[in-house]
């Protein structure tokens, strides 16, 4: 029995002890909140007396001050409001205020800033950013934590004027990605261009008055290059569907987009990339025609094939399709079929040497090849018959060969064999020697 009132009266003192605990604990909570709460009173005080004293030495025209003292004093102060602030214990009724007191302090660095720019001087870019975030923000919340007073005393205008002011900031978001753009400080560029892009959305009481210098379209493409410049392929992935609809950079950002891939190693979707903007516009894409062409050589000449073909049914005037097909047949020995196409294509540009010289090419290599078989052939009337045939074929390599002389003239290694073979054959000897002279 007593063992059980001592274990009792243990456990009732052990509560007693527990509780004095529990309240020792909580007035040193107390202590340390209004502690806290008397110093986020005294920074917003202290923020305040500096933006007083700025403001009125900025009133003092004799005096003026220097861009220095403006951007010390600020930041100074600034440091002093954002404690305040984010200790989460300004008094409800005082946070108006208190962002206020930010946002005056951060527009004076901010124009200095500004103005160093214009100026071409120099200035400090990180902090030029970051106090821009610090301003909006600033602005933003003053708007949201400043009741509205109407009538003769109201603020109505006054807030109106930072409703302005808040609305007129969004431009410089693209100043301060272009400068840490050029400082190669890219993740940080690439979120000030976004920032710039979803501004409404950030501060929607300003979104129905949001009027950018530059176009969505436009903030896309800058924030592409410098997701390029940085090799932030994910970004570069983001931004592409609106960047490539500035029409003026277009054409840069798909060939970007082009490079990009072969960058990460990605000759899949290179080739996939290519290929699409390719069958979409040819005429636009001749020279990305002509290196799909060459990797599809490389891939296999059924790969070849397929998209000149495909190229040729969304356009038929595309010469270097053309010549491909041209190509393919001559590799294949199927000289007739490759004339075909190397006619084609000088019918779309006459001037073309590759397609004369291979259409001569055609004739010249099927005489080759039947002169070859003359000496097999035992019936003389036969083989009569088949070197006349064969002399036949070298004449009409001639206007071929010729057509490719008429367009390279200076540069008789590319025409005056063949010619001289040609008219040897035939009997012109006259001619044959003259080529043989230029070679």
């Amino acid at each position: 029995m007593k063992k059980i009132i001592l274990s009792i009266a243990m456990c009732m003192l052990a509560g007693s002890m527990m509780a004095q605990n529990d309240k020792a604990a909580a007035k040193a909570a107390a202590a340390a909140q209004k502690a806290a709460q008397k110093e986020a009173k005294s920074q917003m005080a202290e923020a305040q007396k500096i933006r007083d004293e700025l403001y009125a030495k900025l009133e003092d025209k004799e005096h003026p001050l220097a861009e220095d003292e403006i951007i010390s004093s600020s930041r100074k102060g600034l440091d002093l409001i954002s404690k305040a602030l984010k200790s989460g214990l300004v008094d409800q009724k005082k946070l108006g205020e208190a962002y206020k007191i930010n946002a005056d302090l951060a527009i004076l660095p901010h124009n200095t800033c500004l103005q160093s720019a214009v100026d071409k001087m120099p200035f400090d870019t990180v902090f030029f950013y970051d106090n821009l975030f610090a301003l909006t923000d600033a602005l933003h919340n003053e708007l949201k934590y400043t009741p509205e007073v109407k009538g003769e005393q109201g603020n109505q205008n006054y807030l109106k004027g930072k409703r302005l002011s808040l609305q007129q900031s969004a431009d410089y978001y693209i100043y301060a990605a272009q400068f840490e753009n050029d400082c190669k400080r890219f993740d940080r560029a690439i979120a000030a261009y976004d920032f710039a892009l979803h501004y409404g959305e950030k501060y929607p009481e300003i979104a129905s008055d949001l009027k950018l210098r530059v176009t969505p379209e436009q903030i896309a493409y800058y924030a592409y290059h410098s997701a390029h410049n940085g090799s932030i392929y994910d970004a570069m992935d983001k931004y592409y569907p609106l960047a490539v609809k500035f029409e003026e950079g277009a054409l840069g950002v798909r060939q970007v987009r082009a490079l990009s891939y072969l960058e990460r190693g990605d000759t899949a979707s290179w080739a996939g990339y290519i290929h699409d903007i390719c069958i979409e516009n040819p005429k636009d894409n001749v020279d990305n025609i002509q290196v799909l062409l060459s990797y599809y050589q490389n891939e296999g000449v059924d790969k070849m094939e397929k998209f000149a073909d495909e190229v040729i049914a969304v356009d038929e005037e595309i010469l270097i399709a053309q010549y491909a097909k041209g190509f393919i047949y001559f590799q294949a020995e199927k000289y007739d079929e490759a004339l075909k196409w190397y006619e084609k294509c000088n019918k779309i540009d006459p001037t073309y040497y590759d397609a004369w010289y291979q259409a001569g090419l055609c004739k010249f290599r099927e005489a080759l090849a039947l002169n070859t078989t003359i000496s097999s052939i035992k019936n003389q009337t036969e083989a009569k018959k088949t070197l006349e045939q064969t002399k036949k074929l070298f004449g009409e390599a001639i206007p071929y060969f010729e057509k490719a002389r008429e367009c390279t003239p200076d540069q008789p290694q590319k025409w005056a064999y063949e010619l001289k073979q040609c008219y040897s054959v035939i009997g012109e000897s006259a001619k044959a020697a003259a080529m043989d002279a230029l070679l």
